[in-house]
């Protein structure tokens, strides 16, 4: 395995939709071990109709829950981005902390709300 990769939900709606940036993305991870979190497949679900893609994207995925340890990377994580006046959504939050607790580069399209975050690896595209 070459390394670890957690997917943002914005990579996994790429993938989703075969766009030329989910293809792209799909040939640099080689035989990377793909992940995702659970708030991912949370944000995933709030799609109202055609889910079945859905189910079957998440069938070829490992599924990271959000844990205590998650929990406390996520207080630590708010906490230092308040101070640095950098605070991003909680649900951003949740998926940073998990990749970092389970030693995952993240793989997403919105590199400015994650630049911010000590420990997290971003995977570039």
């Amino acid at each position: 395995m070459d390394q670890k990769i957690c997917l943002d939900t914005d990579i996994c709606i790429e993938i989703l939709k075969n766009t030329k940036k989910g293809s792209d993305f799909l040939s640099l991870i080689g035989e990377s071990e793909v992940f995702i979190t659970t708030i991912t497949v949370f944000e995933l679900f709030l799609r109202e109709r055609n889910l079945s893609p859905i189910e079957t994207f998440l069938f070829k995925l490992n599924i990271m829950d959000f844990s205590e340890l998650s929990a406390r990377k996520a207080s630590e994580i708010l906490k230092d981005l308040k101070r640095k006046g950098k605070a991003i959504e909680i649900r951003d939050l949740f998926i940073a902390s998990t990749a970092i607790i389970n030693n995952c580069a993240l793989a997403t399209l919105n590199k400015k709300h994650f630049s911010s975050i000590k420990d997290l690896k971003l995977f570039t595209i």
